[in-house]
């Protein structure tokens, strides 16, 4: 066939021999994009391939019976180590395989000395990237190797708009920069909830509702989620916890029995006084039918867990969007007259934009308070740090006004929510939203 690769002889089935990082393996004439036979043993793995390595078998065996149908890519160790000095240590072959390591453990397994692979040092400087390409397209990366993925192309200085644009069509289609900020987040939760993704008993989706909680509260959420409630509702019971008062009374015919409380009658909490050895057993407590929380109780916890979830979702519309960006300047505009044409909370957006503006790392200047910071920006004159101020209180106003408005939200309320679905991807999930936005009706109809 016209354009097939030779294929590397096999001289024998030994194990490939070991080869020292100083021997020469490259004439003067090799340059990027040629094919080179090069030895297994020349060749180490890639430090930022997180890929689990499964089915490297069932990939000889493929070979085997057909042959090496894709030739692999690698970089120079001297090349590779300048531009990530950091991964010394584990480079431990002249060559740094770019992409194809299953293909060069297959190899090994059917005792092939050499593997035809693309020299590709020119791309260098984008190796993470293409490595996180490949194995998306390759195979399904669990979301937590995915997180691992775009954690190291943000600390690159990629945003999560930039990385999205970039990795394109994955195996599962076009991703979004909310989608890339979602899974990076993952890596910020609990070890229980993190433990829980690796073994497949808690959903991305479950997951990523929790990102806000404390690590506690996290595994509060993950209990009632693998005990059958529903992450939005789980979610809700949580945050209900946290307005609680912590010194809630205790009934009077409550002892302590160092496991926790178990109610006593008086006769034996008078026996177990004067010393009795056997106390007299307490009447069992008559059974008594769960009643359902009121209403008004309900659409409250709602609320709530609605208003953790929207303010997730402005953090992560004030981290990902580029100002800049021409392709933004609509949703700014629209974010700032929704604020300018409701009632004004300044004070109130403003300390609540500038937490948004510190945990998202985009604050840039040093305040000690809310005042002091939208001071300093309106006297640095900097053009890109005002307008980004100046999104993040009017999101914030926003969802104040949002919050307070206890009654049928209005037409501000809904362009605001408009604008966390179609840019944050926010899903409202509550029922009483729902039924604000007139989505639960949509769904009954259905």
């Amino acid at each position: 066939m016209a354009g097939t690769l030779p294929r590397p002889k096999r001289k024998s089935t030994k194990s490939a021999p070991v080869v020292a990082p100083e021997e020469v393996l490259y004439t003067d004439t090799d340059r990027d994009g040629d094919t080179l036979d090069v030895a297994l043993g020349a060749l180490c793995p890639n430090p930022f391939n997180k890929r689990k390595k499964k089915g490297v078998p069932e990939l000889a065996a493929t070979i085997r019976e057909v042959g090496l149908l894709q030739n692999i890519a690698h970089i120079r160790a001297e090349t590779w180590i300048a531009a990530y000095p950091e991964t010394k240590d584990q480079i431990t072959a002249p060559n740094v395989i770019l992409f194809g390591e299953h293909r060069w453990l297959a190899l090994q397994e059917l005792g092939w000395d050499t593997i035809p692979s693309v020299l590709c040092d020119d791309k260098v400087n984008e190796a993470r990237l293409i490595t996180l390409i490949e194995n998306l397209r390759r195979a399904q990366l669990d979301p937590l190797e995915e997180a691992e993925h775009y954690r190291g192309l943000r600390a690159e200085g990629l945003s999560y708009e930039q990385i999205a644009e970039k990795v394109g069509e994955t195996a599962e289609g076009a991703i979004s920069k909310g989608t890339v900020w979602k899974r990076a987040k993952l890596l910020e939760l609990a070890p229980e909830m993190q433990q829980a993704l690796k073994d497949g008993t808690l959903k991305v989706s479950a997951a990523e509702k929790a990102q806000k909680l404390s690590d506690s509260d996290q595994r509060a959420y993950l209990g009632l989620v693998r005990n059958g409630v529903r992450p939005a509702e789980a979610h809700a019971q949580v945050v209900a916890r946290q307005l609680q008062p912590a010194d809630a009374p205790v009934p009077e015919n409550t002892v302590s029995n160092g496991n926790g409380s178990a109610k006593r009658n008086s006769a034996e909490i008078k026996a177990v006084s004067k010393g009795n050895a056997k106390p007299a057993q307490p009447t069992p407590p008559a059974q008594r039918k769960p009643q359902p929380a009121p209403a008004h109780d309900k659409a409250d916890a709602d609320r709530r867990a609605a208003a953790a979830a929207r303010d997730a979702a402005c953090r992560l519309l004030l981290e990902t969007t580029d100002l800049a960006d021409p392709a933004t300047h609509e949703l700014v505009l629209g974010v700032l007259a929704t604020a300018i044409l409701a009632p004004q909370q300044q004070s109130a957006a403003q300390q609540r934009a500038f937490t948004w503006l510190k945990e998202t790392g985009r604050h840039g200047l040093d305040a000690a308070d809310a005042a002091s910071y939208f001071t300093a920006v309106q006297d640095s004159g900097d053009a890109a740090s005002q307008r980004l101020a100046a999104f993040a209180v009017a999101l914030a106003a926003a969802e104040l006004r949002t919050i307070a408005r206890r009654r049928s939200w209005g037409s501000r309320e809904r362009a605001h929510l408009r604008v966390l679905q179609e840019h944050a991807e926010y899903e409202p999930q509550t029922e009483w939203e729902k039924n604000e936005l007139g989505m639960a009706a949509a769904e009954g109809s259905r």
